[in-house]
């Protein structure tokens, strides 16, 4: 194991540290933990303190420092949302694919902060395939926080809105649980399959469940159907408690035939096809029509 010694000044003082080779990365080793083995650079980017930032790094601190938990500097800046700290560091050099010990990405941390521009930063640099997505979702972590922004940037990239975690669900499920209403909305209209949730469980059974009443409004129009049954075998109706909802539950009829007509056309498409009806030659009230504009 490789040893390197290093001295800054921050301040007036000077800092020095001992740093460790793992697997080709710069680690500090101070004692083992979440915050205990962190450095200045780490702070600086967690806290947007551009000009610290740009200190450490000129007096030659390592940009790809990472702590025991592989958290690195671009890590807390994202989880910050400070666009212009995450740019300086990508700039020298920081892993926008880096991952933490427990999966985060800065993709992740993006998502978390919900900072749309640090995101499209992110993505000219990152993957929004890479595998450690599929512990650590940047998707559903912005449907779950209601961060609308990030899920449209994040399927306009080639996120499917339909894929399932296992234990979590989808994108939809997540945000009916949070009771994200802007997310519940965008997603069903970009796409979204209105029955996919998790497992047999459906995102109609996750919004009743929560008590989210604008939820289940948009998802009944949308084409729920509310004599689903989950894997205990029980419909939305049989979770419900909140007054409202077994109203809304117990009095949706069937969809006007314009509403059947257009769920029917945007099955077909497919989420991945719904952007290029505005191909089609049709008239263009019906591309709104299809596209709910």
């Amino acid at each position: 194991m490789n040893v390197m010694h290093h001295e800054v000044f921050v301040g007036t003082q000077m800092w020095q540290q001992d740093y460790r080779l793992y697997g080709g990365q710069v680690c500090n080793t101070l004692m083992a933990g979440s915050w205990t083995d962190r450095t200045p650079l780490h702070d600086a980017a967690l806290q947007g303190r551009l000009l610290p930032l740009k200190r450490l790094l000129s007096q030659g601190l390592h940009v790809g420092v990472v702590t025991l938990n592989g958290v690195t500097a671009l890590h807390e800046a994202c989880l910050g949302g400070h666009l212009a700290c995450a740019k300086l560091l990508l700039e020298h050099g920081a892993d926008a694919s880096a991952v933490s010990v427990d999966g985060a990405t800065p993709l992740f941390n993006a998502c978390y902060s919900g900072n749309s521009a640090l995101l499209s930063l992110l993505l000219m640099h990152s993957s929004v395939h890479h595998p450690a997505h599929l512990l650590n979702s940047p998707i559903h972590e912005a449907a779950k926080r209601n961060h609308t922004e990030c899920v449209e940037l994040l399927l306009s990239h080639g996120v499917s809105a339909d894929v399932e975690m296992i234990g979590v669900g989808t994108p939809l499920y997540c945000a009916c649980e949070a009771r994200s209403t802007e997310c519940v909305q965008r997603l069903l209209i970009l796409g979204a399959d209105v029955h996919h949730g998790s497992g047999l469980d459906t995102p109609l059974h996750a919004a009743v469940r929560v008590g989210g009443v604008k939820e289940v409004a948009l998802l009944l129009e949308h084409g729920a159907d509310g004599k689903r049954r989950n894997s205990e075998d029980r419909t939305p109706l049989d979770l419900a408690t909140d007054h409202s909802i077994k109203h809304l539950l117990q009095t949706a009829g069937p969809c006007s035939l314009s509403q059947i007509s257009r769920l029917c056309i945007r099955r077909t498409l497919g989420q991945k096809r719904l952007y290029r009806v505005r191909v089609l030659c049709i008239p263009h009230i019906l591309h709104n029509y299809v596209l709910y504009q």
